[in-house]
């Protein structure tokens, strides 16, 4: 028995109106083939208006996304494209005219080819609307071309969502994105904007609703910080009582405790400890945190001998024998120690204080550390994490975190970089190629091989630099764009647009633009303090040229001295040598012999030395020939010119009103040129302190 298959009518009517009608489709084809656009078009358009022809909207659909013929148009090419693929779901019937072969993939190829015009379009367009029509238009183009152009439209809305900065526009964002790949980001965004709304006047009462109506918000820890330093400005035990009782999970409680403590107990006598811990039993440090107070009266300084580091205290006491290869400074009461290759905490008892060894560690600050140690049993896959000050692991673990810079962490998960706060609290996902250390609110990062900045709120600007550096205290940043170098802010308006051959960042927001080998001057303020006609050294620094109060310009060999407002106050021809204003004086080289000069040019000191250093501490280092038979000398003087010191010998500065002289012996000379200490083993510098080592191994400390 044989089975009968209904075949539709209109099915069978199609196949039949394209046998008829197929020698105009492939007429259509011929003329297209010979680039005869006009007729292929009128013969294409006439089909698919009486007809469902795939074929006939194929060649419409190549036609129009041709730029060499006058019916160029990516959106008419992207409607014929869909038509005929939908026209030939119908039929699915392959066919060749003239070498076009049209099938289900084809049709696919073509409607990818036209979407990635469009893209490209797109691109130099950049607008939200365009976005949202090459999308609904090329929905059959590929899924990774659709989904970049969704991410790119997100991200131009999210930016301006950003620069509204408000939390209602926000939260639409995340409403209307649910799917967004820059939904986490805008989430945290969000938050930080609700915290910045609900703390406008930043008062106790503002910080204690936020903490309520908002358990889970990124900022939470925020709102504890400021509260807690409300209470610690304030002085304010009931704050601070409510505070450990009720926000026990608060980054702060420790120190919230320690504060409580402090302001509660004066005398530490034993009736008034007992008091307090009857008060407080809860109270977390019953046992240590009386020794921890105890020892945090003590300073202890970084000390070395030979090549071991340990301890001593303010008489140069040795504390904690030198027996470590390395050790940091004390921090929140621990210090870093590093022994055969292990890293550990140790307190001012030289106790291992989590009785555990890391690979590495960073010191403590507001009670936490990054440490990185082995969590997987013996494996060698070293992770980085957070600890507490009970050693206890908090939050993620990471491939790699920086030290802390401008109170956040740069980390590194999954080969992609992200940041955290200085609580280890995530205030951007790892989602760059490279993200470089926070410098007053900004930082770089990398995406493919382009630079772009972000801040610490969220904002992001786009990577479209070769190269940018960190962001001045002004929020400038020199950028590099096609081997050009330009300055740009931190709203991402060029304020100098890249034409430079080298811009330098100097102090007090002052850059020094370089073009064909001259320099001038610029203000981050916007003006240009000099023009660019100056003799360029590049192997100069920018303190070379400015100190922030003068500009130095060279020209033919010559120097000059000007203002931050371009005039010349020390003309060029003067002298061969020129540095800046020091302790009231002018370093000055003439005739190859150096002397200093005051603020009015004036000469004070003559010009009789073969070297000078500028004046620091109103003493300068010169030095000169003593004859054949003395030698050369090196002398110590001040600003009158008078000679405090000389010596055959090396002369250092090695502190405050401190001086090195390092020969046979190592002598220690004060400002007044009198040996303070002869004969030395060791000298070091550490906290405004200088620790001498005498040869009879008596250690002495000098205050600056």
């Amino acid at each position: 028995m044989r089975i009968k298959h209904k075949i539709p009518f209109f099915v069978l009517l199609l196949v039949y109106t394209q046998y008829v009608f197929s020698s105009k489709t492939e007429n259509g084809f011929k003329a297209l083939i010979i680039f005869d656009y006009f007729k292929a078009k009128t013969l294409f358009y006439k089909e698919v208006s009486k007809n469902p022809d795939p074929y006939a909207a194929y060649g419409l659909a190549t036609i129009y996304s041709r730029n060499n013929n006058p019916f160029f148009n990516l959106d008419s090419a992207s409607k014929y494209g869909n038509l005929s693929f939908n026209y030939f779901k119908l039929t699915r019937i392959k066919q060749n005219y003239s070498g076009f072969i049209i099938d289900s993939a084809s049709i696919l190829n073509l409607c990818d080819t036209i979407a990635a015009k469009a893209f490209g379009e797109t691109r130099k367009n950049n607008s939200v609307s365009f976005f949202d029509r090459l999308i609904v238009a090329n929905y059959l183009a590929n899924k990774k071309l659709i989904l970049k152009a969704i991410y790119l439209r997100d991200e131009l809305e999210f930016n301006k969502t950003v620069a509204m900065n408000k939390s209602d526009s926000t939260h639409e964002f995340i409403l209307t994105h649910p799917e967004s790949d820059l939904l986490t980001d805008a989430q945290l965004f969000f938050e930080r904007q609700l915290f910045d709304e609900q703390t406008t006047t930043q008062t106790e009462q503002q910080y204690l609703s936020f903490i309520k109506k908002y358990p889970d918000n990124v900022m939470l820890n925020s709102a504890f910080e400021y509260l807690y330093n409300l209470y610690k400005k304030e002085s304010n035990i009931n704050g601070l009582k409510y505070f450990v009782t009720n926000f026990t999970q608060a980054p702060q409680i420790n120190e919230a405790w320690k504060l409580l403590f402090s302001l509660t107990v004066k005398s530490f006598s034993n009736s008034e400890l007992e008091k307090f811990l009857n008060e407080y039993p809860a109270f977390p440090f019953k046992n240590s945190i009386v020794k921890e107070l105890e020892l945090n009266k003590f300073t202890l300084y970084p000390y070395q001998k030979d090549d071991d580091f340990g301890f001593i205290d303010s008489v140069g006491k040795i504390i904690i024998a030198p027996a470590y290869d390395a050790v940091s400074d004390f921090s929140e009461g621990l210090s870093v120690a590093n022994r055969n290759d292990s890293v550990f905490f140790i307190n001012k008892e030289n106790t291992n204080a989590f009785n555990r060894y890391f690979s590495d560690a960073y010191s403590f600050k507001n009670g936490i550390a990054a440490v990185k140690q082995n969590l997987t049993g013996g494996k060698p896959a070293n992770k980085w994490c957070f600890i507490n000050r009970q050693g206890q692991i908090i939050g993620a673990t990471y491939d790699e975190i920086n030290e802390l810079s401008n109170n956040v962490y740069i980390v590194r998960s999954n080969n992609k970089y992200g940041a955290v706060d200085h609580y280890g609290k995530t205030i951007i996902e790892p989602r760059f190629d490279k993200l470089g250390d926070f410098k007053n609110e900004f930082a770089y990062y990398v995406e493919g091989d382009k630079y772009g900045f972000v801040s610490k709120t969220g904002y992001v600007y786009k990577a479209e630099f070769d190269w940018i550096s960190d962001f001045n205290e002004n929020n400038i940043a020199v950028i590099k764009q096609s081997n050009f170098y330009g300055l740009i802010n931190s709203q991402g308006i060029k304020i100098l647009e890249p034409q430079y051959d080298l811009i330098l960042k100097a102090q007090k927001n002052i850059f020094i633009p370089v073009k064909n080998n001259l320099y001038g001057f610029y203000s981050g303020n916007n003006c240009y303090l000099t023009p660019i006609i100056y003799d360029f050294i590049k192997e100069k620094p920018a303190e070379f040229y400015t100190n922030g109060s003068s500009l130095k310009l060279l020209r033919k060999n010559e120097a000059a001295l000007a203002d931050l407002n371009g005039k010349i106050n020390l003309d060029f021809g003067s002298y061969d040598e020129i540095g800046f204003v020091a302790d009231g004086l002018i370093k000055a080289k003439r005739k190859n012999k150096y002397g200093y000069i005051d603020k009015k040019l004036n000469p004070v000191i003559p010009f009789k030395y073969l070297r000078a250093l500028d004046f620091c501490d109103s003493l300068a280092i010169v030095g000169a020939s003593g004859g054949k038979a003395a030698g050369d000398k090196n002398t110590i003087i001040n600003t009158k010119g008078k000679e405090i010191f000389t010596t055959e010998e090396t002369i250092e500065k090695t502190g405050r009103g401190y001086f090195l002289v390092d020969g046979e012996e190592k002598d220690l000379i004060n400002s007044k040129g009198e040996k303070v200490f002869i004969n030395l083993k060791n000298i070091q510098k550490t906290n405004k302190l200088i620790i001498v080592t005498l040869n009879s191994n008596e250690i002495r400390l000098i205050k600056e």
